[in-house]
């Protein structure tokens, strides 16, 4: 008999001395159970293992996926492990030489004794309902996870890594907390002791598969008939007769390198780590072959070492020189992998690759590739580099399951679950391939099937990151927040400078209304943003709500979300895009974003208006509501219906399609138009390959409107409205984006709109006559970004063409007008970030022509009448630039500085950049066509977890283009309606304007001086308060009337808003906001009084988010108008 068995024997006997009545407890099936109940899966056997029903039945071998009833018995044998999954979601580890006995394991509670050996487990119900029984003491566990080993004395040490555990026999007890050890021995009372470092106890609870086959020495048909019996020995089970065999062959100097590296790998398996770097450490010295000190690297990187694998492979490097392996190249991968240095483990994982042996050695490198790509955001390399993996090791568990999960996220759901199909068959117990499958699982809206695969693929490999975070998600979903966020912070200890675990726990905390929380979260992410891998796998929805910004925005803290959301600005994913389409004051600015944001994820459309939005899953939802409103002059009523959804076959589409009908009604003895309009929208975006996503738009709407009695027209020439006005608009848009890497896209847009209005109108002369507008507009633009390191470039070109047509149509004469608009927009920015510094060049050289002819012909021929009357304007082309730098002290503090000169292009929204940094371009102070030249200081600065401020000084000179005679551009209807923002989910949120702006900036040409500051402050986890305030200064500057007061801008303005969270997304907001005096328009003429407006909103979701419901009134407090009253119901289903 070897020491081994001996050891074991010995253990069992000791057991059964001390243990007596503890194992008398576990006699028979427990009460409530029956026969076809499982008290507990067997999710992973290593080695050999041996059940039996109850403790006086003789031992059977044990197999994978085996149940287990209550009251039966649970062994392994040595250098063997098993993982155990039971009915209560309790995970269990066991080591070699282990005895468990499952006296009742239910979904409410758990009975467990432990007789030799020793486990860990984790507890996920909350609270925790589990006792432990062993020889020497009960353990009563309060969560979470634990470790305890039962010597052969019975000698009980038990340590709580995290939770509460109640540690008590009949001489004592003892309350074990976090990092608290607790030691029983028989007869004695149990004491405790702090642990400086408690998860070295639990290091051996890890996925240290031992393959022989990966070594070239194992590989092909001429294998050594010593190494043929190694791997025998291996396959059968009988790892220690293997392990014999191999110090045999160590003592003997045969095949040194690959004898060290197996029992190197035994010994890893065997919870012996250091015994492991200690044996490749002793081979590497004598035989200096690199694979020794790659594994080594590994090794102590999996002990939590990094700074000794580093010098391990700098030294294996440096012996190497030009000649590194692959197995180093691929180590060194690993370890910059683990770092945070993406761009540097590719390189060196493509190095390994090049320079690998043999099929098994180049699948391995190119697995290994294939993910850190997919962490990195390069989904189509990932998938191209892991099916050629497959191809050259088409029996990998492990691959095959990478390469499926890689096509979850890439929403190719059939091909996934096949190749999940494929990998578990082959491994039932590959804990990638069991997380990919849960991680599908959740794709396909099974949250309760996601979580049972993922906790199996957790109790074999602890330290997966990403299944906790998928675990999370699934969790939440299930209604466990618990254990949502415990699984994060599980995920957080496996990969500490990922700030992807702290963005989802800002998602989850800020979706059940736990702002404060939820911002903490964000910070925490902010810190980590230079290690983040890739945002890809978050879902997109036109709110942002993967945004670092959006539980800050959602709590009214609007100047605080800008900082966080332009601190992780990212062209090139679409939440970043979102989030800021709903923060900017300016229409132009905010479809420019929606437009952006859809173009890098088309699949956006899909996402869920009821669920957190964490990841984009198969669905389908009706949405339908109606909402209210009273006001001074209108009653207003809308009703919509909708539906979006998202499936993934044959390829990933997502849609969202809706109809809405408007209808407003003048109130008794008010002037006002009698309104009625219906319209419906339509998105779909689709990603037909990993590369090509498409999207497209368009809308529709029909409005007719009427004043009742009639109204003089505002030419004041004695023209009356008296009739119907129709008006019908078309718009329609095209778009497609290619993804040449993670880090480089290009963007096509294309768009084409029509707006029509017809007016009868009486001439007091003339009599009736038609009044029609008719307007176009069509588009092309183009946009590229490539990152490069810490190097960003972009550049982009736009083309339109606008064409206004009106005309009075008289019996026989028409008079029309027609204007037409040409612009042209090349472009290019270099962005760069070195340190603490941040900077922007951008370039833009615009061009527009605008062409007016104004002619009279006749109605039914057409025929001139007249010399066309021709004005010709315009921008001539000119290098426009715009220049930023920021300094950035700590996260949430920084000072940033702009130039910017910009073209208001004629269109409804431009894919180039909105804002320098974080200046943003004021398209609201202007009409299109216009130029501004904008120079801003801006300070953000965080003071403390519960309060930032923002303080701006800015002047810019504004030109709006004019004709000859004066006159500007008309306005075009056709470029104020684009719906683009209609088209995501109404989720309420409790948005702040930070600029409360509301004029007509009809001018010439003006001047503008403001200096704005900001407060943000947390007043209590659920209750926030903002103050702005804006000091102007305008002047106009044109021929018009030079010194006026430019429209809408008042001297002073300050806003003041609260918001209380509820839980959820329900809150409340109060806002009082004041405007002093300021003009209306340029002219000086009438003049709006200051004075206060006050509005006061409440929201609220029905427990099962189905119903959705908010209220708002709106006042000026001085009385001078009546409230508006506003009421919006929604359901989804």
């Amino acid at each position: 008999m070897t020491p081994t068995f001996l050891r074991a024997g010995l253990l069992g006997a000791s057991a059964a001395f001390v243990a007596p009545a503890a194992l008398a407890q576990c006699a028979g099936v427990p009460a409530g159970q029956t026969d076809q109940t499982a008290a507990a899966e067997l999710v992973s056997l290593v080695g050999r293992g041996e059940t039996r029903p109850s403790g006086d039945a003789a031992w059977e071998r044990a197999v994978q996926a085996q149940k287990l009833k209550g009251g039966a018995d649970m062994r392994t044998l040595a250098l063997s492990s098993a993982a155990l999954l039971l009915a209560d979601r309790t995970q269990i580890r066991m080591s070699a030489n282990a005895q468990l006995r499952l006296c009742d394991t239910q979904p409410e509670r758990s009975l467990l004794e432990l007789i030799a050996g020793r486990l860990w487990a984790r507890t996920k119900r909350s609270p925790a309902n589990l006792q432990l029984q062993t020889p020497a003491a009960l353990a009563v566990v309060r969560g979470t996870d634990w470790d305890v080993e039962v010597e052969g004395s019975g000698r009980t040490t038990f340590t709580v890594l995290s939770g509460q555990v109640e540690f008590s026999n009949a001489y004592g007890r003892v309350d074990l907390g976090p990092s608290e050890q607790g030691i029983a021995v028989p007869g004695q009372a149990p004491t405790k002791r702090l642990l400086v470092n408690p998860r070295e106890r639990v290091q051996w609870v890890m996925a240290n598969p031992v393959d022989a086959r990966r070594w070239a020495e194992f590989q092909g048909d001429a294998v050594a008939p010593e190494l043929a019996a190694v791997q025998i020995d291996l396959d059968a089970g009988a790892w220690p007769q293997a392990r014999e065999r191999l110090m045999g062959l160590r003592q003997n100097g045969a095949h040194e390198a690959a004898v060290a590296l197996v029992l190197a790998d035994l010994a890893a398996f065997d919870a012996r780590l250091e015994t492991a770097v200690q044996e490749l450490e002793r081979a590497w010295q004598r035989t200096g072959d690199t694979r020794l000190a790659a594994r080594r690297a590994e090794f102590l990187l999996a002990l939590d070492r990094p700074e000794d694998a580093r010098s391990v492979l700098d030294e294996a490097l440096a012996r190497s020189s030009s000649a590194a392996s692959s197995d180093l190249l691929l180590a060194d991968g690993d370890w910059y992998r683990l770092a945070g240095r993406g761009d540097e483990s590719i390189a060196r994982y493509r190095a390994g690759v090049a320079r690998s042996q043999g099929n098994k050695q180049k699948a391995d490198a190119l697995g290994r590739l294939g993910r850190a790509l997919q962490e990195r955001g390069d989904l189509a390399a990932a998938r191209e580099a892991l099916a050629q993996a497959v191809a050259l090791d088409p029996r990998s568990a492990h691959l095959l399951g990478a390469e499926a999960t890689a096509a979850t996220e890439a929403l190719r759901l059939q091909e996934a679950g096949a190749g999940f199909d494929t990998a578990l068959a082959l491994q039932a117990d590959d804990y990638e391939s069991l997380a990919g499958a849960g991680y599908l699982a959740l794709r396909r809206g099974e949250p309760e099937a996601a979580r049972q695969l993922l906790l199996k693929a957790l109790v074999i490999e602890p330290r997966y990151a990403r299944a906790h975070m998928w675990l999370a998600v699934a969790e939440y979903t299930l209604g466990a927040e618990g254990a949502a966020l415990d699984a994060l912070q599980r995920a957080r200890q496996a990969d500490p400078k990922d700030p992807l675990p702290w963005q989802i726990e800002s998602i989850l905390r800020n979706d059940s209304g736990e702002s404060e929380a939820a911002i903490a979260a964000a910070r925490e992410a902010l810190v980590r943003l230079p290690y983040l891998k890739s945002l890809n796998p978050l879902a997109s929805d036109s709110q942002g709500s993967a945004n670092l910004g959006k539980a800050l925005g959602d709590f009214g803290l609007e100047h605080w979300a800008r900082a966080y959301a332009q601190q992780s600005y990212y062209p090139l994913w679409a939440g970043s895009h979102f989030f800021m389409a709903n923060r900017y004051e300016s229409p132009f600015a905010r479809r420019s974003e929606f437009h952006q944001g859809y173009l890098a994820d088309p699949l956006a459309f899909g996402a869920s208006e009821k669920q957190a939005p964490v990841l984009l899953s198969n669905l389908g939802e009706w949405v339908g509501g109606g909402s209210v409103e009273r006001n001074g002059t209108q009653t207003k009523a809308v009703a919509d219906l909708g539906h979006h959804g998202l499936a993934s076959s044959p390829f990933p589409i997502a849609w969202r399609v809706g109809i809405e009908g408007y209808s407003f009604d003048p109130r008794a003895g008010v002037l006002s138009d009698r309104l009625q309009s219906f319209d419906w929208r339509l998105g779909i975006g689709a990603r037909p390959t990993d590369r090509l996503g498409l999207l497209l738009t368009h809308s529709a709407q029909r409005t007719r409107y009427h004043y009742p009695g009639g109204v003089d027209d505002a030419d004041g020439q004695g023209v009356r409205m008296e009739g119907v006005t129709r008006s019908p608009v078309h718009r329609t848009d095209l778009g497609g984006s290619w993804r040449w890497s993670g880090n480089e896209q290009t963007w096509l847009a294309l768009h084409s709109a029509r707006f029509v209005r017809e007016t009868p109108l009486i001439d007091p002369v003339v009599g009736l006559y038609n009044f029609a507008s008719r307007d176009t507009d069509k588009g092309v633009m183009l946009r590229h970004t490539l990152q490069r390191g810490n190097l960003r470039f972009s550049a982009g070109w736009e083309r339109g063409r606008v064409l206004n047509k009106f005309a009075r149509e008289y019996s026989e004469v028409f008079a029309a007008a027609d204007t037409r608009i040409a612009y042209d927009l090349p472009w290019a920015g270099l962005e760069g970030q070195q340190g603490p510094w941040a900077w922007q060049a951008q370039a833009f050289w615009p061009q527009m022509e605008v062409n007016e002819r104004s002619y009279l012909y006749l109605g039914r021929t057409g025929a001139a009448l007249n010399v066309p009357r021709l004005e010709d304007t315009g921008q001539a082309r000119r290098l426009r630039p715009r220049l930023g730098v920021s300094y950035r002290f700590a996260p949430g503090r920084a000072l940033h500085a702009a130039y910017i000169e910009s073209l208001y292009t004629p269109s409804t929204y431009t894919l180039a950049p909105v804002a320098v940094g974080a200046i943003p371009i004021d398209y609201h102070y202007q009409t299109p066509g216009s130029l501004a030249r904008k120079l801003a200081l801006q300070l953000d600065w965080e003071f403390d977890a519960r309060s930032f401020g923002v303080a701006m000084a800015s002047r810019q000179d504004i030109s709006s283009i004019q004709y000859s005679n004066g006159d500007l551009l008309p306005l075009m209807s056709v470029l104020l309606d684009d719906r683009i923002e209609g088209l995501g989910p109404l989720i309420q949120m409790a948005q702040t304007s930070v600029d409360p702006y509301n004029g007509n900036p009809v001018f010439d040409r003006g001047r503008l001086h403001q200096l704005s500051l900001g407060y943000n402050r947390i007043l209590t986890p659920r209750w926030s308060l903002l103050a702005g305030y804006i000091w102007s200064r305008s002047r106009s500057t044109g021929d018009w009337v030079t010194g006026n007061e430019l429209p809408g801008f008042p001297r002073h303005s300050l806003a003041l808003t609260s918001v209380w969270r509820h839980g959820g997304r329900d809150y409340t907001y109060a806002s009082l906001v004041y405007r002093s005096a300021r003009y209306v328009t340029v002219f000086n003429g009438r003049r709006e009084e200051p004075g206060w407006n006050f509005a006061l909103v409440h929201a609220f979701d029905t427990a099962d988010r189905r119903w959705s419901i908010i209220g708002t009134v709106q006042t000026p407090l001085d009385g001078r108008e009546k409230p508006t009253l506003w009421l919006r119901v929604r359901y989804r289903n």
